[in-house]
């Protein structure tokens, strides 16, 4: 082997190695005090194998899905629209533009970053609400949907209502009542 094929080989086994790591890290979510992550635990029983646990996801899943209604509407979304649940491609920098202008472009958002920090910092103060209340009040949507179609009609016959009242009381006693809406 040459020099070139040796520092070619040693590229690839470094990329190799931190693709590993990633994958490590992915897996297990632990890291130790430097960033290196640390390798998950071999698994006590069959039972706790990767591939049976994501079984076991799977099936929960399902039986998340038959049950609430709500994991059953976002599982029929991933069918039909794939792509909302799809990250969105990196874009490349157009090539036409100098630094400058690429800093300019930067400089022009820096007033929104601290807002931005601001409500994401806030984020973490809010409480995550109970999901059985969440979906308790999504199961109710539909009633509601109905009780405001329903106010709705209230609205106009109490208008129409209005209408005739005063009607009726311009023919009753046409000089109190100067004017119909």
């Amino acid at each position: 082997m040459t020099i070139e094929d040796d520092s070619v080989a040693g590229a690839t086994i470094e990329l190799l190695e931190a693709r590993l790591r990633r994958l490590t890290y992915l897996l297990s979510g632990d890291t130790t005090w430097t960033g290196v992550p640390i390798a998950p635990p071999k698994p006590a029983s069959l039972d706790d194998s990767i591939s049976r646990r994501v079984l076991r996801l799977e099936r929960d899943l399902e039986k998340l899905s038959k049950n609430i209604p709500a994991v059953r509407d976002v599982l029929n979304l991933h069918d039909r629209f794939p792509d909302l649940f799809r990250p969105t491609p990196p874009r490349t920098l157009p090539e036409n533009l100098t630094t400058e202008n690429l800093a300019s472009i930067v400089l022009s958002y820096a007033s929104a970053f601290p807002e931005t920090a601001s409500r994401l910092t806030s984020l973490n103060d809010l409480p995550i609400p109970d999901a059985q209340t969440s979906a308790a009040l999504i199961e109710l949507q539909p009633r509601m949907d109905q009780l405001a179609q329903m106010q709705d009609g209230q609205t106009k016959e109490i208008a129409d209502l209005r209408i005739r009242t005063a009607r009726v009381l311009q023919r009753w006693n046409p000089r109190k009542v100067t004017s119909v809406k």
